[in-house]
């Protein structure tokens, strides 16, 4: 019995896939490059195109579609949370997801914070004011930075799993 769990824990670990780890940076968030599952790049944008009604189902906007890439923008509730004198505030935001399939079987992604919004409010706040002039994190962001990456994690790694499905 103890070998059959040790195999199946090895193909669990296996077969699962990657899990995409996006951080926050002083410098903003850094482009992925993933490998291009094995289907010709209209087939690629199509699947695309049908992930972002499937993710975000309170609307989104496709545009600057070509032969190889597009854009995907929608809003996301509660995307993260701060704190401030004791009180918790949720945010949300609108994210830009930039998609290129290249010619050398990858592809990269691209994602931005457009907007922040705290009680429906757009706020003047971007990632770069999470950050001090010497590039550490700020305290007031101590709470959001890792909320923030855990929702832009939930993104990228639901588009990467729909696309090689």
């Amino acid at each position: 019995m103890k070998h059959f769990l040790t195999i199946a824990l090895f193909f669990c670990i296996a077969i699962s896939p990657a899990q995409i780890k996006l951080e926050i940076t002083p410098q903003g968030l850094i482009p992925l490059e993933l490998k291009t599952p094995n289907r010709p790049i209209d087939q690629l944008l199509q699947t695309s195109k049908s992930w972002a009604p499937y993710y975000n189902k309170n609307g989104f906007d496709v545009s600057e579609v070509t032969l190889n890439s597009l854009t995907i923008e929608a809003k996301v509730e509660n995307a993260f949370y701060s704190y401030n004198v004791g009180v918790k505030y949720n945010h949300d935001i609108r994210y830009k997801l930039e998609i290129e399939f290249n010619e050398n079987q990858t592809y990269s992604l691209r994602i931005s914070v457009k907007e922040i919004y705290a009680e429906n409010v757009l706020m003047k706040t971007t990632l770069a004011d999470f950050f001090t002039a010497e590039g550490k994190l700020k305290d007031d962001f101590k709470d959001a930075k890792p909320s923030l990456e855990n929702t832009l994690n939930r993104v990228l790694n639901s588009y990467v799993n729909f696309v090689n499905q």
